[in-house]
């Protein structure tokens, strides 16, 4: 027995000592690979590991940001000094902030039932709570066709490269410029999700569900072999997932119960947790564009008869947008369109 023991030992010697160059050939390898990787490169396969041992979506979405920022920081620098550069980048930025400002115009008139042109220092402070994430958003959506392109733009230059072109340059000489590119677009599309995820107040899987619904959705509709029943069906199911009617979608908020108040330090508890309840970011800047809105647009003093614990925007000479805290509303305020009964104006 001991015999045997002593045999499979020293086999067990031999093999490690077979395997021992292998070992350090392999760490030799890794270590030439690693470092050969530039910055944001490390900070990729870094963000690769997080989101495969770790399983952190977010934690490889943060990692994978600043990486992308240190490798396109520079690029984006080097294109801002030049005349067509400032062109582009400008032109880019003014067609956001011209989307924001429309959708920021629909959001108000959304809150307030009334034309945006009476609010027009609420529809401002609804500019600036919707032009972060409309940035961040398109430009992340750039950056990821980008990386579509990317590779055609490589093969490319490779066409071009034996005739003699050799001034033609938008990668930077780095270690594997193709396998880099993928795991850039595959990170990228990380980070979407987890945006989305963020601004929607839902799971990534929930977020993933609904990307592929639609995409499903969408192909069925652009499908010319469906039937009549079918076509039917479909546009059912994408209007009761527009209007929130599915149970399984989780899109709009319900507006909370109404619940009577005594004091206005409880009034005021109700509508902080009734704020925080609410799900998604732009639900809950709903909610602040109603709050500002009533509090520092709205006056407090009118010409026009009003209740005393509400607050007024004149329309015209004739009408009036009566505010009040109501939390039985979907987002805390009532807004009211009212005759303007004054001294110089009767009643009716």
């Amino acid at each position: 027995m001991l015999r045997y023991i002593k045999i499979a030992k020293s086999q067990l010697r031999k093999q490690q000592q077979n395997l021992q160059p292998h070992k350090l050939r392999f760490y030799e390898q890794g270590k030439a690979i690693w470092f050969n990787l530039n910055t944001a490169q490390k900070l990729y396969l870094l963000a690769l590991i997080c989101l495969i041992i770790f399983q952190s979506g977010w934690l490889c979405a943060s990692i994978t940001i600043v990486a992308l920022t240190i490798e396109f920081w520079p690029k984006f620098n080097k294109l801002w000094h030049s005349l067509a550069g400032k062109a582009l980048i400008l032109i880019f930025y003014a067609s956001i902030a011209n989307f924001v400002l429309a959708n920021a115009s629909g959001i108000v008139n959304n809150v307030t039932h009334v034309s945006a042109t009476h609010f027009n220092y609420t529809h401002n402070f609804a500019t600036l709570l919707y032009l972060p994430p409309w940035a961040l958003g398109i430009s992340l959506s750039t950056l990821l066709l980008l990386q579509l392109i990317l590779p055609f733009y490589i093969f490319a230059l490779l066409i071009i490269k034996p005739f003699g072109s050799q001034r033609v340059k938008f990668i930077s000489q780095s270690y594997s410029p193709l396998l880099t590119a993928s795991i850039r677009f595959f990170l990228s599309t990380i980070v979407i999700i987890n945006l989305m995820s963020f601004v929607d107040d839902k799971d990534t899987g929930a977020v993933i569900d609904d990307i592929v619904s639609n995409f499903v959705s969408s192909k069925q509709l652009s499908s010319r072999a469906l039937t009549e029943q079918q076509e039917v069906e479909v546009v059912e199911k994408l209007s009761q997932q527009i209007h929130g009617q599915l149970p399984s979608e989780n899109i709009t908020q319900t507006p909370p119960t109404p619940l009577v108040t005594t004091t206005k330090e409880d009034e005021t508890t109700l509508s902080v947790r009734l704020f925080f309840n609410t799900k998604g970011y732009f639900e809950r800047s709903k909610r602040l564009i109603a709050m500002f809105a009533y509090t520092y647009e709205a006056d407090q003093y009118s010409r026009c008869k009003k209740s005393d614990d509400s607050k007024a925007i004149e329309i015209n000479d004739y009408e009036i947008v009566e505010i009040t805290p109501d939390n039985s509303k979907p987002y805390g305020y009532s807004f009211t369109v009212k005759a303007c009964q004054s001294p110089g104006i009767k009643a009716p």
